[in-house]
Formats: C-alpha cells, sequence, structure tokens
C-alpha cells in the first residue's frame, strides 16, 4: 500500500526530523499489516503486533536519514518522492537486528524485550526446550517478513524506473555481505582459523549501515558516477569506524544509553577488534588473566570488570580509539571531494561526528 507524502520539507534536516518522518512512514504501515495478519490468524496479528512494539521502541534512524540527505544534495526532487526507500533501510536493519539477537542469544533490544523475549513469554506453558525453539524461530520469521516488505517499499519509489531497480539491486548485494558478516561473525567465537574482525566489519556494517544507504540516495538522485564512488569509499571508511565504536560500547557502554548489556560481548567470547588489539598488545601474564573470563558464560560482573581494566591496561582500548581517529581524518578528505553544497556538507561533517563520537 502507497504511502501518502507530506509537504517536502526543506532539505538538509536534522536526523531527529528525518526520524520523524520516517516513524510516521512506517508505524501506519506495519500496523496495517498487523491489521490484515490478524484477519488470517490473530497468532499471525500477534507476530507483526511484536514488530511494532520493537519498532517503537527505539532506533535513531540513521540509515533513512542518510538516504534522505544524500538525495537531497544531489537532486531538486522532493524528499517524499524516495520516503519509501529510505524507509526500506530501516527495515532491513530492524529485520538483521531481531536475526542478531537470536544469534547473540540477547533478549533485550533498545531496553525492552526483544522478539525473541515477547515470545518466550507467548511461549511461557510450552517445555523449556521447546519454548526457546519456538520463540526464536517466531523472531526469524518477523526477520523475514521485514526483508520482504523492504524490498516493496523500494519498488514503490517515485524515481527513475531504471533507479528503482538498481536500488532494488543495492538492497540485495546489501543482504548478500551482512549475512556474511553475520556468519563469520558467529564462526569467530570457536573457530581457530576464523575471519579476521576488520573483514567481519566491513561485510557486516559498512556494506548495509552506511555504502547501502549512501548509494541508495545517490542512485535515486542519479549522481554522476563519480561521485558515486567518492561516497562508497566514504561509507566503507565511517562503516568500519562505526563498528569499532560500537566493539568499544559493547564492552564499555552505559547500559542505561545502550539497552543492552555490556557484559555479553566478555561472556560469549566476541572476537572484535578490541580483542584482536589485545592479543596483539597484552604481556603474557595480562593474556593469562583475560583468557580465564573470557568466553566464561559464568563470568561474574566483577570479573568482567576485571576483563575490561586489562582491556585499558593492555592499550588495547586506546589503539581503538586512535584507529577510529584515523578513519575519521580519511572520512573528512572524501568529504571535501564531493560536489555538494555547504550546507550538505555541513550536514555530512555533522553525521561523521554523530556516528563516531557516540556512546549508545
Amino acid at each position: 500500500m502507497k504511502q501518502v507524502a507530506t509537504p517536502s520539507v526543506k532539505t538538509p534536516f536534522h536526523p531527529t526530523q528525518s526520524k520523524e518522518m520516517i516513524d510516521a512512514f512506517l508505524l501506519p504501515l506495519i500496523a496495517m499489516k498487523a491489521e490484515e495478519a490478524g484477519a488470517i490468524d490473530p497468532s499471525y496479528g500477534a507476530l507483526w503486533q511484536s514488530i511494532v512494539n520493537l519498532q517503537q521502541a527505539g532506533g535513531k534512524r540513521l540509515r533513512s536519514y542518510m538516504t534522505l540527505l544524500i538525495f537531497s544534495a544531489y537532486s531538486d526532487a522532493p524528499i517524499e518522492s524516495i520516503l519509501p526507500s529510505a524507509a526500506a533501510q530501516e527495515l532491513l536493519h530492524l529485520a538483521m537486528l531481531i536475526q542478531d539477537d537470536v544469534i547473540d542469544r540477547d533478549f533485550t533490544r533498545y531496553g525492552v524485550k526483544n522478539i525473541t523475549a515477547q515470545y518466550l513469554d507467548h511461549y511461557k506453558n510450552l517445555p523449556e526446550a521447546d519454548r526457546t525453539h519456538f520463540a526464536q524461530s517466531s523472531a526469524m520469521l518477523a526477520g523475514d517478513l521485514l526483508i520482504s516488505e523492504a524490498f516493496i517499499l523500494i519498488a514503490e519509489t517515485q524515481a527513475n524506473p531504471t533507479a528503482v531497480l538498481s536500488a532494488q539491486r543495492l538492497l540485495a548485494k546489501a543482504i548478500f555481505h551482512v549475512i556474511s558478516g553475520e556468519l563469520l561473525d558467529t564462526e569467530a567465537t570457536f573457530k581457530t582459523d576464523a575471519a579476521h574482525p576488520l573483514v567481519i566489519a566491513e561485510q557486516k556494517t559498512a556494506s548495509y549501515s552506511f555504502v547501502t544507504p549512501f548509494l541508495m540516495g545517490a542512485t535515486l538522485a542519479e549522481a554522476p558516477q563519480e561521485q558515486r564512488d567518492i561516497l562508497q569509499n566514504l561509507g566503507h571508511q565511517l562503516g568500519i569506524a562505526y563498528q569499532l565504536r560500537d566493539d568499544i560500547i559493547g564492552v564499555f557502554g552505559n547500559e542505561a544509553l545502550t539497552g543492552k548489556s555490556s557484559e555479553g560481548d566478555i561472556r560469549e567470547g566476541k572476537f572484535t577488534l578490541l580483542i584482536d588489539e589485545f592479543y596483539r598488545r597484552a604481556s603474557d601474564e595480562q593474556r593469562t588473566h583475560f583468557d580465564t573470563i573470557f568466553g566464561n558464560a559464568e563470568a561474574s560482573s566483577k570479573e568482567i570488570e576485571v576483563a575490561r581494566e586489562l582491556l585499558k591496561e593492555s592499550g588495547a582500548k586506546q589503539a581503538l580509539e586512535e584507529m577510529i581517529d584515523g578513519y575519521q581524518e580519511v572520512s573528512l578528505s572524501l568529504l571535501k571531494q564531493l560536489s555538494v553544497d555547504e550546507a550538505h556538507r555541513q550536514a555530512f561533517h555533522q553525521i561523521i561526528n554523530l556516528c563516531l563520537q557516540r556512546d549508545k
């Protein structure tokens, strides 16, 4: 069902303004799907309602903002014409978060119960093993639904049909790469010859969180190819740095701000770039002590705090901060090569700072 466009917004605009637009676009769409699903069977309607609950719980909507911002930088057409494609980025992102939580065995997202946790409550009368299996199965199905809807939204975008087809291919390519990253990230917890964390960051984060939104906006605006090439490089640099920041937040973040546990990565034994730097820099004594905690599902909060101190004492945390600074410097250099007006350049500058200096 096509959404009715609201009056055009003068651009560039602030991320919070974009978030309001995207939420106003998506909520009626998801609520309508919940109603249609409920007409088939109340259980199906409940699955869509769980999606509504999670979608409303949080999220910065940065991917859609970047798509709209780049489109507005290279096109005079109203941004409402591509609002469906921008919103599709958020449906894909929510799908990936839902499925990532299943993989990571997490039960909270945005500080509330994620889909799995909602269904653990829903299936509370089942035997424990069945309860977990069916709750995770429901979450995976919810992710599939959102991916399907994302493709439908791009098809409803008011742009050159050739550009719309290219946008759909970009979405498919993003899924191809992010699933690669998810698989490699999962295997990194138990394979001795696992992919390097940098490769995982490129596939899992840079591809769909930055490169795709950048290229989506540029493609729908029919920006020159040389500008798209710069944007692709910029998205790659930002995506890696964003993941580095995420690695730090995953261990040192404030749970009240992130809405997620900051102890899970240590207990799970998640081999991130932060951990890679630790093993390269730590003394034998530090490694030995760290290994008694890292990957120990029963590690106490006090032991995890010890692990955090070891990550800082070894210089690993500081090394990642310096790497982020380096990626930010390259990103700002690429920004200077974009053929955009000064107002948009400043908006791009702000998004770089927002992504790389965040605390959640």
